[in-house]
C-alpha cells in the first residue's frame, strides 16, 4: 500500500493513499461528530462521504486536512470562511469544494 505524507490538524503524518475520511478519523481517535475538511492549493473540500477512498476525490489531492466539530470556534481562514457553513449543509455529492479565502484569482 502506498503512502503520502499531509498535515492533518497541525501533525505532519504519513497517511495510506486509499484511506477513507472514516478510516482517518477512527486512526486518529477524532470524534465521530467531527467533519473532515481539505486544503488543496486554492481549493478547499468537505467530505460528506465518510466511506469514499479519499484518492477519489479531490481531498484526496490535500496536503492539509482539518477535523472540525460542530460550534468549534474558528481556528484559521479555512476554517472561518463564509462558503463553510454552506459546504456543511449540502450533502448531496461525496464532496464539497470551494476556492480558498484569502486567494485572488
Amino acid at each position: 500500500m502506498e503512502t503520502r505524507w499531509a498535515t492533518v490538524d497541525g501533525v505532519y503524518l504519513e497517511l495510506p493513499n486509499d484511506c477513507t475520511a472514516d478510516e482517518l478519523r477512527t486512526a486518529l481517535r477524532k470524534p465521530a461528530d467531527t467533519v473532515l475538511i481539505a486544503v488543496t492549493g486554492d481549493l478547499v473540500s468537505v467530505v460528506h462521504d465518510e466511506d469514499q477512498s479519499l484518492t477519489e476525490m479531490v481531498a484526496g489531492c490535500a496536503d492539509t486536512y482539518y477535523f472540525r466539530r460542530p460550534d468549534e470556534p474558528d481556528r484559521n481562514d479555512v476554517l472561518s470562511a463564509p462558503e463553510l457553513e454552506s459546504a456543511l449543509a449540502e450533502s448531496t455529492a461525496a464532496e464539497t469544494t470551494f476556492q480558498r479565502p484569502g486567494i485572488d484569482h
